[in-house]
């Protein structure tokens, strides 16, 4: 992994990751940024930007992330390569797998009296 200088999280691009350095700001506001696992040394992943690039999606700890570029300011990082986690960003890497439906024998099957 190739280290970059050290930039704010609001500044990379979706796909871009990048590895926690720092966390700045004080009390209840930075206090949130680390419980949601914004700490020194974590992996996060841009996901994508809403229509009017604001609020931005990360995926950190593989739990997907929405902050406003004001918060995402606060919270310096060091862009690195080959990005590396997370689930596919449309969403196909959740849910039900193919062949395990209701209707296999689950919670909703009919039996027979």
């Amino acid at each position: 992994m190739t280290a970059e200088p050290r930039v704010p999280l609001a500044a990379l691009n979706p796909g871009d990751a990048a590895m926690v350095v720092d966390v700045k700001g004080e009390g209840a506001f930075r206090r949130r940024l680390l419980d949601m696992g914004f700490i020194r040394g974590s992996l996060v992943r841009v996901i994508k930007h809403a229509p009017l690039r604001d609020p931005v999606e990360y995926c950190i700890g593989g739990t997907h992330v929405t902050l406003r570029l004001q918060e995402a300011r606060q919270i310096i990082v060091e862009q690195i390569t080959p990005p590396p986690f997370c689930r596919k960003e449309d969403g196909s890497g959740r849910g039900r797998r193919p062949g395990r439906g209701l209707g296999r024998g689950g919670a909703w099957r009919r039996r027979s009296r």
